[in-house]
């Protein structure tokens, strides 16, 4: 089902909004799509999603507006309506919005600094449209190409991003509004496009502020996680992810604290995911642990075995716009959402971007060796080899030497004497995947698209660039769009709430990483909020086995899937040797990132079939707003 809107500009001189809402039995449950309209200026606005620190915003207009903000949308246009677009840069949450300016006949659109919601546009000839969907607007130019250049960053994107940084598509003529990016259509097709806002800017001098103590930060931390939480909890009824790791029971804890004082609906329903297969049976107890301490919680433990990776082929794959490398883990995802559609969830908590900052990776060991300071290098390697009980020569080489090799060798030899390519099995993050036909690579400079790549995570501070590229592969939520959306569902990340992320990005890089302690400064954050045995703990088991299982279990249709696909028209693959590493890859042969460039390649293909089957459907919105225009639109 599609949830989300399309934004027209008519030649008969309209402005047409089209809304897609799922069904909902209940009326006064909350909307996931809003319209607004001013009647007195003309001006109109159309919001998916959900705003965020509402009370901070309405205190900033007239109290004659602020009654007339009944709905997400309503704000928004407020907030235009009086302070202009500046206003809408003022907006926080996780939404993607669309405003029509009817006396300078102009359409702004823009999404949340870390793009919750989708959003496309295309302008060619007589062509002007707005929408949350790739498909819509391919129903206006049917015969659109493919954007090869767009499959070839796909299949050398080095971290599992739902989306990628850049303003292509898969489609040509189809382009993106970038997160954090204001877009501007006036009535004569003309496009202006700017930043509004920057993370880099973000990481301000506290970074190498030393005198900042951990409890300080944990502390402000606290602070600044408890009421990102509580802004996510008055969106109907509320569900949250429960694992037993510390990220997502710290999210359960504090809603659940929230709602003991009245904050929000009086139940939050968790979701938990049991195993009894041996590397995961013991993840249950510590879910239990935050269960336990009461309060009101209605906890739900879902049987978990069978939702191995690739269950393609006994569960349908939800129509999505782009290639998603994570389609892989599609029946865990679902099995979350359907059992939260269940319980009659309006709103899915998650645990999701707490490791992009605070887990820490310790390459400030390669900065420090980049700016002459050997000793203090030596001795930071040596305090993570302590506590890690590794070599501290491996950690030295690993987070110190390697990311300060020149760029064309840093994944050894091979790729730099064969023009880029990687060898299986040792397959490198920047490397390009052997399957990839020559031809193609070499048409479409895959080799320097690795290059850019692993120039991105190695500036002039490599913890910085890594940092910034954590946040980039945070874009995106193809589990909300996809999954959740159809039931009216809004996932939400409190971890990845704008103003938590900024602070987290102020911090030293010695606060984020203490040897021994597992993102010290969260930890530091819930103390006395955590189950000890939770907040302490120093790792957690990985679903390692899940994928194995999945991969060699559905072996024989994901070759069938490979050799069959009509991707083959567009000269990409050589399927013989693609199959063949996918059988060496399904009995253990080949490292997660080899692995990784597989699930990319396979999530391609299945989101080429299925593109190449649906695309020119009709889709029917739910309501249609139409607006005059006060002059004819020209071109």
């Amino acid at each position: 089902m599609r949830v989300g809107f399309d934004v027209f500009a008519s030649e008969d001189g309209e402005i047409e909004f089209h809304v897609f809402s799922p069904h909902r039995d209940d009326a006064a449950r909350p909307a996931l799509v809003t319209f607004a309209r001013d009647y007195h200026s003309g001006n109109a606005a159309v919001l998916l999603g959900h705003l965020c620190y509402q009370d901070e915003l309405l205190a900033r207009l007239p109290q004659s507006a602020v009654q007339k903000c009944t709905s997400d949308a309503a704000i928004a246009l407020a907030a235009y309506c009086h302070l202009g677009d500046k206003g809408l840069e003022q907006l926080e949450g996780e939404f993607s919005l669309v405003v029509w300016d009817s006396s300078q006949q102009k359409l702004f659109a823009l999404r949340d600094s870390l793009g919750c919601w989708p959003l496309y546009w295309l302008v060619q000839g007589t062509q002007m449209a707005i929408s949350n969907s790739v498909r819509s607007l391919l129903n206006l130019l049917p015969n659109t190409a493919f954007d090869r250049e767009f499959i070839a960053q796909f299949l050398m994107c080095p971290s599992p991003a739902v989306e990628l940084p850049t303003q292509r598509t898969p489609f040509d003529v189809i382009k993106r509004v970038l997160p954090g990016t204001m877009l501007t259509i006036t009535s004569t097709g003309q496009v202006e496009k700017y930043r509004w806002w920057d993370w880099n800017s973000k990481a301000g001098s506290n970074r190498n502020n030393n005198s900042i103590l951990l409890e300080e930060a944990g502390e402000q931390y606290a602070q600044l996680f408890k009421q990102a939480v509580k802004e996510r909890l008055h969106r109907g009824q509320i569900a949250a992810h429960l694992s037993g790791g510390m990220d997502s029971s710290s999210v359960v804890c504090i809603a659940r604290d929230w709602m003991s004082s009245g904050v929000g609906q009086p139940n939050l329903h968790t979701l938990t995911a049991v195993y009894k297969r041996h590397s995961l049976a013991g993840e249950q107890a510590y879910a239990e642990m935050v269960i336990n301490q009461g309060g009101p919680t209605v906890a739900h433990l879902i049987e978990a075995d069978n939702a191995v990776d690739f269950q393609w082929f006994s569960e349908e794959i939800p129509y999505h716009d782009e290639p998603y490398a994570g389609l892989f883990r599609l029946s865990m995802e679902k099995l979350l959402v359907e059992t939260a559609a269940q319980s009659g969830a309006d709103t899915i908590l998650t645990g999701l971007g707490s490791d992009e900052l605070l887990a820490g990776n310790w390459l400030c060991i390669a900065d420090l060796l980049r700016q002459g300071q050997y000793s203090l290098a030596l001795s930071q390697a040596n305090r993570l080899a302590q506590v890690s009980n590794l070599n501290v020569w491996s950690i030295l080489y690993r987070c110190g030497i390697q990311p300060n090799f020149p760029i064309l060798t840093r994944e050894g030899i091979q790729p730099f004497l064969h023009h880029g390519f990687g060898r299986w099995p040792n397959l490198g993050t920047f490397s390009i995947p052997p399957w990839v036909l020559p031809e193609f690579a070499r048409n479409y400079k895959m080799q320097q698209l690795g290059i850019n790549n692993a120039r991105r995570v190695s500036s002039n501070s490599t913890t910085l660039s890594t940092d910034l590229c954590a946040i980039q592969s945070s874009v995106g939520d193809w589990s909300g769009w996809y999954l959740a959306a159809p039931h009216g569902m809004h996932n939400s990340h409190p971890f990845r709430d704008s103003r938590l992320l900024s602070f987290c990005l102020s911090l030293p890089t010695t606060l984020r990483q203490v040897p021994g302690m597992p993102k010290p400064v969260l930890q530091t954050a819930m103390r006395g909020i955590l189950p000890e045995a939770i907040r302490t703990r120093r790792d957690k088991k990985s679903f390692n086995d899940v994928y194995w299982i999945g991969l060699s279990k559905h072996l024989p249709q994901l070759e069938a899937m490979v050799r069959n696909s009509s991707i083959s028209d567009l000269g990409v693959f050589d399927k013989t040797q693609l199959i063949q590493v996918m059988r060496q890859a399904a009995v253990g042969i080949g490292d997660v990132s080899a692995s990784w460039r597989i699930n990319t390649t396979l999530a391609l293909i299945a989101w080429f079939d299925q593109i190449t089957a649906v695309r020119q459907q009709p889709l029917e919105p739910t309501k249609v707003y139409r607006l005059p225009r006060q002059v004819a639109l020209t071109y």
